[in-house]
């Protein structure tokens, strides 16, 4: 009897820690860039990079396989001198699933175009992260942008629920800024610098910009399936507070960031709206995302 006790145990802890942790993150190492011959290593490193992220409990919060996060992180590898040392790029996405739908919102999209992603990496050796100590480069990227995805998924779910995790990104920015290695520091002066973008996610003046994704998402694209107009209402004044960014802080990142992510999805939406509605959306659209505009022009010659 003992013995099946202390297996039910086990059981029950082991259930309970796979529904625990919060990322569903499918990663990528892309090493194409390279003129050698591939090795095992990039094999062993996307295993440890995924092993990283999802295996480990980010929050205090437990979830259900079906309220993972979902997301992608890929690695481009331009560089290896074939011992540990790598560089590259990474980029992420990440959607959210919308309710009474099989509809997945893109949220997120962000490539480090302008910075070097350089790290050390040895097969065989965890990667392994403390919170508020510096670790390797390639954890502490890691870790950062496992609370950007963090933040932004609560932000939709709840009026700048995400903070909390914003701030946990924050504290990693300063630990790594004396670190050496490239997008950390304000010095940088790089527009997509992981400096920058939690910088402006943690500015009270985009504020407006993050209520607009809770509006977009959980007041608006959610309610969409069953109430259509209610739903593009709110939507509507999502906009609104978006523009209200704009006027503040024009050509922002993550300004930029919400129209990389939304301008398909905002065509599908408003494409079913009423004429007066079009318009007021065209407006908006004209003033806060000139280049796209072509594209939501599609909106108004919708029947």
């Amino acid at each position: 009897m003992k013995l099946i006790a202390v297996i039910l145990v086990l059981l029950v802890l082991t259930f309970q820690n796979a529904m625990s942790q919060e990322l569903n993150c499918r990663v990528s190492i892309n090493y194409s860039e390279l003129s050698q011959t591939p090795t095992p290593v990039f094999t062993a490193l996307q295993k440890d990079v995924t092993a990283f992220l999802n295996e480990r409990k980010w929050t205090n919060h437990v979830y259900d396989v079906n309220e993972k996060i979902e997301c992608t992180v890929m690695i481009t590898i331009s560089e290896y001198n074939g011992l540990d040392r790598f560089t590259g790029t990474i980029q992420i996405n990440l959607s959210r699933p919308i309710y009474y739908t099989s509809y997945n919102s893109p949220l997120f999209t962000f490539k480090e175009s302008d910075n070097k992603l350089v790290f050390n990496y040895i097969e065989g050796q965890p990667l392994e992260y403390v919170e508020n100590h510096p670790t390797s480069n390639l954890s502490q990227v890691l870790a950062y942008y496992a609370y950007i995805i963090l933040g932004y998924d609560y932000d939709t779910f709840s009026p700048l629920g995400g903070t909390e995790y914003f701030r946990k990104a924050y504290r990693i920015v300063l630990n790594s800024q004396s670190s050496g290695y490239e997008g950390w520091s304000t010095a940088d002066n790089k527009q997509n610098s992981r400096y920058n973008l939690i910088d402006a996610l943690l500015d009270k003046r985009f504020e407006s910009l993050r209520l607009g994704e809770y509006y977009w998402h959980r007041l608006g694209l959610d309610l969409v399936p069953k109430d259509p107009e209610s739903g593009r209402k709110k939507m509507v004044e999502a906009l609104k507070y978006i523009q209200r960014t704009e006027r503040s802080r024009s050509n922002s990142l993550i300004v930029s960031l919400f129209f990389t992510a939304k301008s398909d999805e905002i065509v599908n939406v408003f494409s079913a709206s009423q004429t007066a509605e079009k318009n007021e959306v065209l407006q908006i659209l004209k003033e806060v995302d000139a280049s796209n505009y072509t594209k939501y022009q599609k909106i108004s010659n919708s029947n």
